[in-house]
This record gives C-alpha cells, structure tokens and sequence, in this order.
C-alpha cells in the first residue's frame, strides 16, 4: 500500500510544534537535573504510560489509514508529551523568576509634614535584598547627619504572662531573629539587624537621637482580649484559628517554606540555588499583595498604627526618621494625613528582594 500523500501545511505544523516542544524540554533540563535526575526518568514513565490511551485514540480519530505502526505513534506521543511535562514542570521556576526581576517587591519611603515638623516613615522588611538594607542605612546616617531623631519598630516586653501570650501567639515559641537569619540564608537574602552595626554604634554613643515607638506586650494583649470580647467574628476566627495550631502542632506538620528551607539545607550547591530561586519568588508574590493577615491585622498592625501615629502627631521634635515595617507604613500614613495641616510631602520606592551578587575577577 502506498503512503498518503504528503500534507505540508501538516509537515510545517508538526515542525513548529516539535521545535517548542524540545526547546521547552532544553530549557527544563537544568532546573531539573538541577532538583534530581529522578525528575526526568519519573516524567518520562509518566508520558509513556499517558501516551498508551493518547495514541489509542489518535488512531482511530483519523479517517485516513496511518502508514505507522502503533508502536512508532506511541514512541512519538511518549517522546511529545515527555518534553511537555518537562517544559510545565520547570515553567513555575521560571515564572516566579522571571516575575521577582520584572514585578519586583518594592517598600515606600513617605515624608510627611506639617510645615514645621517632618517625619520620614520608611518601609521596612525584615529579609531582603544586601543591596537594600545596605541603602537603608546610608540613608539613616544621612538623615542624624541631617539632625533627625531615629525611630525603631519593637514590641517591648513587659510581664511573664503578656510576653508568654506574645511568644505562643504571635512568634508560636519560635526564635524570630534566627528564624529570619535561617529564611535568608535559604533565600539568598540577608537579615536587617546584621547590617545595622553602624546605626547601633551611634545609638551607643548617642542615645538621644534613637527612641522606640511601639507598644508592649501587655498591651497587645489588652487589645487581643478586649477584641475577643466586643467582636464576634474577630473572636470566631481566632478561636479557628488557634484549634488549627493546635491541630498542627499534633501532626508536627510544617508549611511549605519551612519545608523548603529543610531541602535547601540538604541539598547540593544545584539545589540550593534552585531554591534560592523559588522563594525569592514566593517571597516576592508574598510581598507584592496587600496585608491579608487576617483578623490578627486588628491587633498586630491597626492597633500599633494607631499607637505609633498618636506618638508621631504628640513627639514635638521637628524631625523624626521611622523605620517599621512596610504594611503599617500606608495605615500611619493615613493616620497623619487626617490631622490638620499634615500632608505628603514624597514618596520614594526601593526594591527588597534580587537575586544575590556573585562577582568574580582575575588580578
């Protein structure tokens, strides 16, 4: 029997669709081999055994009879749909990488003032960016050169049964300041507080040019009960939410980041770059989204916003540089601006997170 004849709209297409197809394989290549060379074998059992029905039935939909043999259309469908499911096993990676350099995670500078007085309120992220932080503090030595007054973030401690509630609650009894180290070795990122020497030596030297503004943990916890009391739904969630801790807590489980961060600890140099890579860009959807935490935004960010505005508008010193995290920076903001006289005067952008420096010369 002669074959049918040649189509070559079909031979052009069939060329453009194998051409992506291997061009998404190569480029899933290192990411994957990057993870484990099991990935691929596992992938390519799976197209082979989804190619079985596929096959099946791209041969009885065709009218026209095929001149290849079953075994020939099934070792073309298994090789397809292996390079497919490389290329959608890889493509997250890359999303999240391509979208950390061209979406980036930014925090606001504001200054506002009211004509004699000036604040500066900038946004701040605990892990970020070497590049970031160290901007951060040339602008803080500017502004005490400048005659600002510096102004911290910090829950203060107060009693043993207010901080024990702060650390079960809030903290879940975990050591933030290593756990922020642990998240930016994993992410290729660095620690605020590792970058603050000169800031805490001039603190040291001169403490009336620093102050923090923020609450207590007794206070928080004020609030945290007169909440449970006074609303409903604030009481319903936490209630929720704190038999799922609980739930949690029984089956040892960890969240996806803490899981992440095991791997990359495990791993090879391959791998922890491969990680590095994705939370970087989980960090970065993370950071791009408004607040959502939940009820507990009640206490932990609206609360000390109303708190660390009311300092602002009372502290009679004319200028005062604030550092605090960036999702209370447009809470205070708002705050300030309803007060007679206060307004905006700018707002700058910086970027938090990118990929770490690696630079290497020849002397």
């Amino acid at each position: 029997m002669q074959p049918p004849p040649v189509n070559s709209l079909a031979i052009r297409l069939s060329t453009l669709l194998w051409t992506g197809l291997v061009l998404c394989f190569l480029a899933a290549l290192p990411v994957l081999l990057g993870g484990t060379w099991l990935l691929p074998v596992a992938l390519l059992l799976l197209g082979a055994l989804l190619a079985l029905p596929l096959s099946w039935l791209w041969r009885r939909v065709r009218r026209s009879p095929s001149h290849r043999s079953w075994v020939r259309t099934w070792l073309r469908g298994s090789v397809g749909l292996w390079f497919l499911l490389c290329g959608l096993a890889a493509a997250p990676l890359y999303f999240l990488a391509i979208s950390t350099e061209i979406r980036p995670a930014i925090v606001p500078t504001v200054t506002l003032t009211n004509g004699p007085r000036t604040v500066v309120l900038q946004g701040m992220q605990h892990v970020g960016a070497e590049r970031f932080f160290q901007a951060v503090v040339y602008d803080l030595e500017k502004a005490l050169a400048e005659g600002y007054v510096l102004a911290y973030e910090g829950v203060a401690n107060s009693d043993a049964e207010a901080d024990a509630w702060f650390r079960n609650v809030l903290t879940h009894g975990k050591d933030l300041g290593e756990s922020y180290r642990e998240l930016g070795r994993a992410c290729g990122l660095s620690y605020q507080i590792d970058y603050f020497g000169p800031v805490v030596a001039d603190a040291k030297a001169h403490p009336e040019r620093h102050v923090t503004m923020d609450v207590n943990t007794r206070a928080m916890k004020a609030e945290y009960d007169r909440l449970m009391q006074s609303d409903p739904v604030f009481g319903a969630a936490m209630r929720s939410h704190n038999a799922e801790q609980v739930r949690e807590d029984k089956d040892d489980g960890s969240d996806f980041m803490t899981r992440l961060i095991e791997w990359q600890k495990a791993g090879n140099s391959r791998q922890q770059a491969l990680a590095g890579t994705l939370c970087r860009g989980l960090m970065t959807f993370v950071m791009r989204r408004s607040s959502q935490g939940g009820e507990m935004d009640l206490v932990v960010l609206d609360f000390r916003n109303r708190n660390l505005a009311t300092q602002l508008l009372s502290d009679q010193r004319p200028k005062i540089y604030v550092t605090y995290g960036a999702a209370h920076v447009p809470g205070v903001m708002d705050l300030m601006k309803r007060e007679s006289g206060w307004r905006v005067e700018s707002i700058k952008w910086m970027r938090t997170i990118a990929a770490p420096e690696h630079l290497e010369g020849r002397l």
